[in-house]
C-alpha cells in the first residue's frame, strides 16, 4: 500500500511538472506570435496614381514576357518553435508569370505600360503540407488565384542606354492580391541584348495591407509579416 501512494505521489508530480512545461511552452509560443504581431504592422500606402509626364508612344517597343524562363517567388522569414528555428526562410517559387511592358533605349531611355499576372495556386516551396496551408488559409487562391500588377510610372532611369548595359530604375504601380489595391514600388535590374530583355524587380510587402493573415500553426510554426517577392523575367520583343 505504501509502495502504491509513493507512486500515485511520483505520477502526479510528473503530471505537474509536464502540466507546467506545456503551460511555458504555449505561454512562451503566444507571446512571441503577439511580438511578431505588434513589431510588424503596416500602413497600407493606398493605391497609386500616375505620375511625370504623359509617354509619347512613338519609339516604343512592346516586349512579352516568357513564362518558361521567368520565375516569381516569395522569401519570408518563419520562427519554427519545436525546431528551435526563430531564422527559417520559406521560399516559394512559380514559373506561372505573364505580362509585358513597353521600353525606348534610344534618345530619353523610358519604360512604360509595365503589367504582370502571377498565378499565386501555383506557388511552390519545399514543403507540400506548407503549400496547401498557404493556399487554402493565407492567400486563399480558390478565391483569388492571381497578383497583378500594373505600372503607374517609372523612376531614375539613366539619362541614356547603351545596348548590352545594366539599368537599374524604379517602378511603382498598384499591386491587387487578395482582392486588394496598394501602390507598390519595384527596384529592376534591366539588359536589353537585341530583341530580348533580361531583367530582375524586387519588392517588399506587407501581408496585412491584403488583408492576408500571415500564417501561423498553432503558434508552433509563424510566419513574418514582410514578404520579399522577386521576379526574375526573360521578355522578348512582339
Amino acid at each position: 500500500m505504501q509502495l502504491l501512494r509513493r507512486y500515485t505521489r511520483w505520477l502526479i508530480g510528473a503530471i505537474v511538472v509536464v502540466v507546467i512545461i506545456i503551460a511555458a511552452f504555449v505561454g512562451y509560443s503566444i507571446h512571441f506570435a503577439n511580438n511578431v504581431a505588434q513589431s510588424e504592422s503596416h500602413t497600407p500606402a493606398g493605391t497609386a496614381t500616375a505620375c511625370g509626364t504623359v509617354v509619347p508612344i512613338t519609339d516604343l517597343r512592346t516586349f512579352k514576357i516568357v513564362p518558361a524562363q521567368s520565375t516569381a517567388s516569395y522569401s519570408v522569414h518563419e520562427d519554427l518553435i519545436l525546431e528551435n528555428n526563430p531564422n527559417a526562410v520559406a521560399v516559394g517559387t512559380t514559373h506561372s508569370v505573364t505580362g509585358s511592358f513597353q521600353i525606348r533605349a534610344t534618345d530619353t531611355p523610358l519604360v512604360a505600360s509595365v503589367n504582370m499576372t502571377v498565378d499565386l495556386s501555383t506557388l511552390k516551396t519545399d514543403q507540400s503540407r506548407r503549400d496547401e496551408y498557404v493556399r487554402r488559409n493565407a492567400l486563399e487562391t480558390n478565391q483569388y488565384p492571381t497578383a497583378t500588377f500594373a505600372s503607374t510610372c517609372a523612376a531614375n532611369l539613366p539619362a541614356s542606354y547603351t545596348e548590352g548595359q545594366q539599368a537599374q530604375f524604379q517602378v511603382t504601380g498598384n499591386l491587387t492580391m487578395h482582392g486588394t489595391t496598394n501602390a507598390e514600388t519595384a527596384d529592376v535590374q534591366g539588359t536589353l541584348s537585341g530583341n530580348t530583355v533580361t531583367g530582375i524587380a524586387t519588392l517588399t510587402v506587407f501581408m496585412t495591407d491584403f488583408n492576408i493573415q500571415p500564417p501561423n500553426l498553432a503558434n508552433l510554426a509563424i510566419a513574418q509579416n514582410k514578404v520579399l517577392i522577386t521576379i526574375a523575367f526573360t521578355a522578348t520583343e512582339s
